[in-house]
């Protein structure tokens, strides 16, 4: 009877502090990106829209904005942030 009990709040502590953990870690990833927001970027692999760039030392999914390709090593910048895919332009 006694580990009934235990288990019955035990189990429901810990989804909470699961729960709890992924929010914050998930509000911490969304605030992230949005500092990406006007950075510049290196096109890695050539966007034909989609490919990828480096931004920061890190390489992310990326989309050229008006769908045109854009070769590699050309220099973009980040104007906006799509689930985990970065939306870029080419600097002028």
């Amino acid at each position: 009877m006694l580990m009934t009990v235990v288990i019955a709040v035990f189990v429901p502590g810990l989804l909470l502090i699961a729960l709890i953990s992924f929010l914050s870690l998930r509000k911490r990833f969304a605030n992230r990106d949005l500092r990406l927001i006007g950075k510049a970027a290196r096109v890695e692999t050539t966007l034909t829209p989609e490919g990828t760039v480096i931004v920061g030392g890190e390489l992310w999914p990326a989309r050229s904005v008006d769908g045109l390709v854009i070769a590699s090593r050309r220099r973009v910048r980040v104007v906006s942030v799509a689930d985990l895919s970065l939306l870029v332009e080419v600097c002028d």
